[in-house]
């Protein structure tokens, strides 16, 4: 019998490509490296949308509380504390936390597999590794109180300090003025001091721990290089003992930076944390709407005003500035309101649009008693040409009419009625014509007849006039008065007076003093009673003038 019997020579090949299962490994390799790419992709995608929703929601609510804050709240809080909340506080959330936050997780997924794998390959490194991140643990504890106070100091030593570039900016001319620049400049410097300590105290704190924990990574390669090499486990590879020797390595490349991710993460959560104590501690204004307390779509109807034993103070602790008041305005009468500097009338005037709330009293418009509507109810009723004339950054169009609700007919219009017509039209554009931040490409005059067009568009049947025309020349004052008298004629009109000629036809004076009502009544009344507080106040603006005529003349001369 003969046997055929074939004999198969293979040669090994260092050659890759020489493997005959070549393009299975490559697709096996493709496809995990095309899932790779796709989970790290959505992983971060979705984790930074994550992110930047929460910081979304944060911004929105602390800008919405602090809008809702009632003026008070602005008057004691300084305004480099507001900004520190809304650009540092606000830039950990938005942008330091999740870039950290993200690398913080990402290696600790590294240090976890690292750690599963050397417990493959030597089992009693587990016993090694408990007293490990247990002194790791107490490192952190030790190390994190001062880090996070740190920070905290960090946070809180740059409101005075935004505050001061706020005020110098702002004060700008003045410190020029009286040569005070060095003076600024050296309180600069203190203050970028104490936050430059802070921060140094905060990285010194810091790299301390990233010493320390150097120095305990160490113990993880020295226990995984005695455990692979001397108490092998059977069955463990060469292969295996290198795999768990380079991760060991790479732990405690990664260890310390991991540590200091974690430890800076929760030190951004600090921001986080004083944004929201600042939500929480901030006090709102009476609700925009009540529900159930809402007054009829075309109220105020005639525009009558009773004030009954009104008494007002800024905040709680101080002085009252408004004593007893009591008043009763007819509807469509012109009042003007006089006196002295700091006797109320600027006071009196914010009580109507709730700007100040009563401290006890009631204020009522038509019958309806303010302080039980909405403030949205209440404000969109009234209309105020304030002292100081604001515009907002936009367009002509957007500051005459910011909802969209009257035709270039009516906007010129009142322009024209404002004796501002002719500088509008001289501008790029017209009522598209671009308006610069607080206005500041319109003189003060221009920008108060811009906020008086604005009124007049509005219809309302209750005009405060808070000085109005303090920043117009004689000339065009008397033009306004004219036009004021003309387009409101059908409105209560209260005017806080600067010239006392201008509510001299008015149809009643409320003199004011100290908070007070010392006289009100009609002004010829008034200027017949040589010994009233308004007749005197006029004598005094006359002898005012003769004397500015007689130093004109002497001048000429």
């Amino acid at each position: 019998m003969i046997n055929n019997t074939q004999y198969v020579t293979s040669t090994l090949s260092e050659r890759i490509v020489d493997n005959p299962r070549l393009s299975f490994y490559q697709t096996v390799y493709a496809v995990a490296l095309i899932l790779l790419l796709i989970v790290a992709y959505l992983t971060a995608h979705s984790y930074m949308a994550f992110c930047t929703c929460a910081s979304t929601k944060v911004h929105d609510n602390i800008f919405r509380r602090t809008i809702a804050s009632p003026m008070r709240f602005f008057d004691v809080t300084p305004s480099g504390q507001i900004l520190n909340r809304f650009s540092k506080d606000m830039d950990e959330v938005d942008a330091n936390f999740p870039f950290q936050s993200d690398l913080f997780f990402k290696n600790v997924s590294v240090i976890l597999v690292g750690l599963v794998l050397i417990l493959l390959a030597s089992p009693w490194f587990l016993l090694t590794l408990i007293p490990i991140v247990g002194l790791v643990i107490s490192l952190g504890r030790f190390s994190t109180a001062a880090i996070r106070q740190s920070k905290r100091i960090e946070n809180v030593t740059k409101s005075p300090l935004f505050s001061h570039i706020a005020a110098s900016v702002q004060g700008l001319s003045t410190i020029k003025a009286y040569k005070k620049e060095n003076d600024f400049i050296e309180r600069f410097h203190k203050l970028q001091d104490r936050n430059n300590m802070a921060l140094l105290m905060h990285d010194s704190s810091t790299r301390w721990l990233s010493v320390r924990i150097d120095s305990v990574s160490l113990l993880i390669i020295i226990s995984t290089f005695l455990l692979v090499t001397l108490v092998p486990l059977e069955g463990t590879t060469s292969a295996m003992a290198a795999l768990a020797l380079t991760y060991a390595l790479s732990i405690s490349d990664v260890a310390h930076y991991t540590l200091r991710l974690g430890i800076e993460t929760d030190a951004r959560l600090i921001s986080a944390e004083r944004i929201q104590n600042y939500v929480k501690n901030l006090e709102s204004e009476a609700p925009a709407v009540i529900e159930h307390s809402r007054p009829e779509r075309d109220w105020p109807k005639y525009g009558s005003i009773k004030f009954d034993n009104v008494n007002v103070r800024y905040r709680e602790g101080l002085p009252l500035v408004l004593k007893n008041i009591s008043l009763d305005i007819k509807p469509q009468e012109k009042i003007g309101i006089v006196g002295r500097t700091g006797s109320g009338k600027s006071s009196l005037a914010l009580t109507l649009f709730r700007i100040m709330e009563l401290d006890c009293g009631t204020i009522t418009i038509d019958g309806v008693n303010i302080s039980t509507i909405g403030l949205e109810d209440l404000r969109s009723k009234l209309s105020i040409i304030p002292q100081d004339p604001v515009l907002f950054m936009g367009t002509v169009r957007y500051n005459l009419d910011p909802f969209n609700k009257c035709t270039d007919k009516m906007l010129w219009s009142a322009l024209q009625s404002c004796h501002i017509k002719h500088t509008i039209k001289s501008l790029d554009g017209q009522l598209d014509a671009v308006v610069t931040e607080n206005g500041e490409n319109f003189s003060v005059g221009e920008r108060q007849l811009l906020c008086m067009a604005r009124a007049l568009l509005r219809h309302s049947k209750i005009l405060v006039l808070d000085e109005a025309t303090a920043a117009i020349d004689t000339e065009k004052d008397s033009l306004i008065q004219e036009t004021i008298k003309e387009v409101f004629a059908d409105c209560t009109m209260l005017t806080i007076a600067h010239r006392l000629n201008t509510v001299v036809n008015y149809d009643k004076i409320l003199v004011l003093n100290n908070g007070e009502v010392m006289e009100f009544d009609k002004p010829e009344n008034l200027l017949a009673d040589r010994t009233s507080e308004f007749s005197k106040m006029m004598a005094a603006q006359e002898s005012q003038k003769q004397n500015a005529q007689h130093r004109e003349t002497f001048n000429v001369e």
